[in-house]
């Protein structure tokens, strides 16, 4: 045995490499973070709208009265009876009736009716990204799912 090795910790060399290890590792991991918080707030953005859309839907129903939905994607916000949500200004909003031809300026309107359906087919999509798209693509049902 080495009377002069310290078995109660770590040496300053091992301490320096073990820190130097992780920073390496850190580097690597960041720009993966970045993007996947990225992508999450994105997906927030379409499930508000989604979960907006169907509680504006469930008003009609249960209040037994018109609910009118306005999407502006210009101030980004969904407005619907006296509720107004305030979507991230991060990502980019744009709306449809009939998920074709999309616009940045102008506001996706529908009502909901007090049977569950609504007045008009609506479209939402995030950051011109088809796999991220909300939609109302039946009158009859009104109802609202993310593709």
């Amino acid at each position: 045995m080495n009377k002069y090795r310290n078995n109660q910790g770590f040496t300053l060399i091992e301490l320096l490499v073990a820190i130097a290890i992780m920073a390496i590792m850190m580097a690597f991991a960041a720009p993966s973070m970045i993007q996947w918080r990225d992508n999450a707030q994105i997906k927030e953005v379409a499930r508000d709208v989604l979960g907006g859309l169907r509680q504006a839907r469930s008003l009609a129903i249960t209040d037994n009265q018109q609910i009118t939905a306005t999407i502006d994607p210009d101030g980004h916000q969904l407005s619907y009876g006296t509720i107004t949500r305030e979507l991230s200004g991060n990502v980019g909003l744009e709306t449809s009736a009939d998920d074709a031809t999309w616009s940045t300026t102008v506001d996706g309107v529908t009502i909901f009716y007090p049977n569950g359906s609504c007045s008009a087919e609506l479209y939402i999509r995030v950051n011109a990204d088809d796999n991220l798209k909300v939609g109302i693509n039946s009158k009859a049902t009104g109802l609202a799912r993310m593709d």
